[in-house]
């Protein structure tokens, strides 16, 4: 029999997760403050707000009564990162991200291999940078945003029981390649003790040199979006999207760098709603490396078990703004937005696992990631106060 999941009696209160995620920061970050009116929990907090807010850390501080002002957060927070390599800050990220996994995706690591999915984020860039410079983390991709250079990051999440949790994060380099960027992010998967069972990718990790490197790769399959490119009479992905039902075919990928290569893809027919109700034909296309579910199967797993497309909706949900050049602070507002997550579900299966027998759960709609970012955003304003009036000018 079953035996019933442990309750915690003690609620949460918006200071005790404040002080959780604060204390979090301090441990894994070597950021040390310890100015007259400025001390490292203060620089940590108001970061925190910023992000809960999805604002700027000047905002926040002229938001907030009894804080440091925004010149000396940022003053702070400057001279801090540049001592600081964004692969140490990486490895920070990494160790904090792994440290919030329940205890039960551990368990299950254990006995079973897991679904995997790897995800690119792109963190628009407006500001001028020396593209030259050997130093620059700027990455240059296809118009979005109104921009075409983006700071960018990799992760690696899984999603099991419903719930999405991230493992690893790779800040992206100019320099750095696609195949680098699996190649690590699968590595941290396994050197956690995780098998990878099947690797789910997005769109913009369908290039020749992926492919090739996964076609390679036997320990696991791969199922990896395509977009749709070409013209309907031409030889693209497009032309294949043709006919009444979903079907299997080969399809060869060409690129003027690196060659040609001919991959299994499967053609998937649906349907996609219009705004007035009605519906209307829709193609996806994915390339299948050592999968033979049906091809309903694939689209269904993909769609619901990997929001891959929504996940870059999650992480701008909680990340903090700034117009700051400096490579490390943006990444670093990258890191805390998916530490946030992290948290988030961390606090679920510690606070408000339901009782009863049978497999753990949660009630998980107790603490949205909405309602996280409202508490954090109240603890934070009952400690420093808010303003309330705005004086006239003398």
């Amino acid at each position: 029999m079953a035996k019933s999941a442990p309750v915690r009696s003690e609620s949460m209160t918006d200071r005790a997760i404040l002080h959780f995620t604060v204390n979090l920061l301090e441990t894994h970050f070597p950021l040390q403050v310890c100015g007259y009116d400025c001390q490292t929990s203060d620089l940590w907090r108001v970061l925190v707000a910023s992000a809960a807010r999805r604002s700027t850390v000047e905002a926040t501080c002229l938001d907030l009564e009894e804080v440091p002002a925004s010149n000396t957060i940022r003053h702070h927070l400057q001279e801090q990162l540049a001592t600081l390599e964004i692969p140490q800050l990486q490895e920070c990220c990494n160790q904090v991200l792994q440290s919030q996994v329940p205890d039960w995706l551990w368990q299950t690591a254990q006995h079973k291999a897991l679904d995997v999915a790897l995800d690119l984020h792109d963190m628009p860039y407006y500001g001028k940078a020396d593209l030259h410079d050997p130093d620059h983390w700027i990455c240059r991709g296809e118009a979005d945003h109104g921009t075409t250079r983006f700071y960018r990051c990799a992760t690696a999440y899984v999603i099991r029981r419903g719930v999405r949790v991230t493992l690893a994060v790779v800040f992206v380099s100019p320099t750095h390649s696609l195949v680098e960027v699996v190649q690590s992010l699968v590595g941290q998967v396994q050197d956690l003790g995780i098998a990878v069972r099947r690797l789910y990718c997005d769109k913009a990790f369908c290039t020749v040199p992926v492919l090739r490197y996964l076609q390679q790769e036997t320990a696991f399959s791969a199922i990896v979006a395509a977009s749709l490119r070409g013209k309907a009479q031409g030889r693209g992905l497009r032309a294949r999207c043709r006919g009444r039902c979903s079907y299997r075919t080969t399809h060869t990928f060409a690129s003027a760098e690196y060659g040609q290569l001919s991959v299994p893809v499967g053609v998937v027919r649906t349907r996609a709603q219009r705004r007035d109700g009605s519906t209307r034909p829709q193609w996806l296309v994915y390339v299948l490396l050592r999968v033979e579910d049906p091809l309903p199967a694939v689209r269904e797993s993909y769609r619901l078990r990997f929001g891959i497309e929504s996940s870059y909706r999650m992480l701008e949900a909680v990340r903090l703004r700034t117009t700051s050049n400096q490579a490390a602070r943006r990444f670093l507002s990258a890191g805390l937005a998916l530490l946030l997550y992290n948290i988030r579900i961390a606090l679920q299966w510690v606070y408000l696992r339901a009782p009863g027998a049978g497999p753990p759960r949660v009630v998980a709609k107790q603490l949205s990631l909405d309602r996280l970012t409202r508490l954090l955003t109240r603890a934070v304003e009952d400690i420093y106060g808010v303003i309330t009036a705005i004086p006239p000018p003398s």
